[in-house]
């Protein structure tokens, strides 16, 4: 029998599902196609920063970037955590640096999170589906924050605005947490 730190795992990681990153990069275009819209009629000074009450604290002058500046801000991150997703299968295994000359039938590769590789290929999967899942919901939060500040909030939404939207964020990914916890509950 042979050890299985120094073998390739049976349960290779699947690759993170792609879905909810293009998702998010629709809520992102989206949100720009909206921004070009609203930007010939947004105002010269613009606000550019809001206190906890949602006024206008900052303002700036109306430059293109400076406007769409949420929307560049989202895209950075659904690209950050979509290449981080893609580079999830890497991290359950590695190249073994024990012998620089290892023999050409014995495997190369070792797995790095658990010596059981049926609970690094769930884990990696639950870390994917996680990253997906926050890739949206930040998306939606920067979306939402950048519509507010072009479109306004009205007086009886701007009390209310701030936690809903932090509780819909910590919401979502708490039922994410939860959906990976129970899929591998079966692992221990």
């Amino acid at each position: 029998m042979q050890d299985p730190t120094t073998t390739r795992p049976e349960w290779p990681p699947r690759r993170p599902p792609v879905w909810p990153h293009l998702v998010a990069l629709v809520i992102v275009a989206a949100t720009l196609v909206v921004g070009l819209v609203m930007y010939p009629s947004a105002p010269d000074p613009m606000p550019v920063h809001f206190d906890a009450a949602l006024q206008p604290d900052a303002w700036s002058d109306k430059r293109l970037g400076g406007f769409l500046l949420p929307v560049i801000i989202g895209a950075a991150v659904v690209a950050i955590f979509w290449i981080v997703a893609a580079c999830l299968p890497l991290a359950g295994t590695t190249r073994s640096d024990v012998d620089p000359h290892p023999p050409t039938t014995a495997s190369t590769w070792s797995t790095q999170l658990s010596p059981r590789p049926e609970v690094t290929a769930a884990t990696l999967d639950a870390t994917g589906r996680l990253l997906g899942d926050l890739t949206i919901a930040t998306a939606a939060l920067i979306a939402v924050v950048a519509l507010t500040t072009w479109l306004g909030v009205p007086a009886w939404m701007a009390p209310w605005l701030l936690p809903v939207l932090m509780v819909a964020f910590f919401g979502s990914l708490a039922v994410s947490c939860v959906r990976g916890f129970r899929a591998q509950r079966g692992l221990a």
